[in-house]
């Protein structure tokens, strides 16, 4: 018989069972966002169409490279925590929650173009789509980075100490979930059925 730990058994996925629970239901909800929001595409695929084409996919690639690059920060923050190189951690946290800002300032510019030209939650389906979405998605970003600053404040007290490794994956695997979340709203809604 192994047990868990020895010689031979399974290795123990990151972070703790509460936050695969979370990421798994928050899934599960985003799933049938997507699905309703697809059906209704297909329900009123001029009106989404239109919409659509108002919106500029550089903002949404360039979102995509900061999160990508946010990603690269934390995987490397956790990777540095699991060596006990507690410099490397701070330093790397510093820089994903930079590039979560990056990705609020752009996301608050964005909105502000919108408001601007008169677009709003109410203007059709597609923009109560856009605004539902994409708002959740950034509330999932500002938890992420309060997660992530809280890390980082603790880091140089409790980098090296054992419960700091979880939290820190915990913080990671949150993060690279909103990521991925991201992954799936550009294409959705900043390039599918554009010509």
């Amino acid at each position: 018989m192994v047990l868990h730990g020895e010689i031979g058994s399974a290795p123990k996925p990151p972070g703790t069972d509460g936050i695969w629970t979370f990421v798994f239901i928050d899934m599960i909800v985003f799933s049938l966002f997507f699905i309703v929001y697809l059906s209704e595409r297909l329900r009123l695929p001029d009106v989404f169409a239109a919409s659509q084409s108002r919106l500029d996919p550089n903002f949404g690639l360039v979102n995509t490279l900061v999160l990508l690059t946010s990603s690269l920060f934390m995987a490397e923050a956790v990777a540095a925590a699991r060596t006990g190189n507690a410099v490397r951690v701070r330093t790397r946290l510093a820089l994903a929650l930079g590039c979560g800002a990056m990705f609020g300032v752009s996301k608050i510019t964005e909105y502000s173009e919108k408001f601007a030209a008169g677009i709003t939650p109410v203007t059709n389906s597609f923009y109560s789509f856009y605004f539902l979405l994409t708002m959740i998605h950034f509330l999932h970003v500002l938890v992420g980075m309060m997660f992530i600053a809280h890390c980082l404040s603790r880091a140089r007290i409790e980098a090296g100490q054992p419960g700091f490794l979880p939290k820190l994956e915990n913080t990671g695997l949150f993060w690279h979930f909103v990521d991925l979340l991201w992954l799936f709203l550009f294409p959705l809604l900043y390039l599918a059925g554009l010509k």
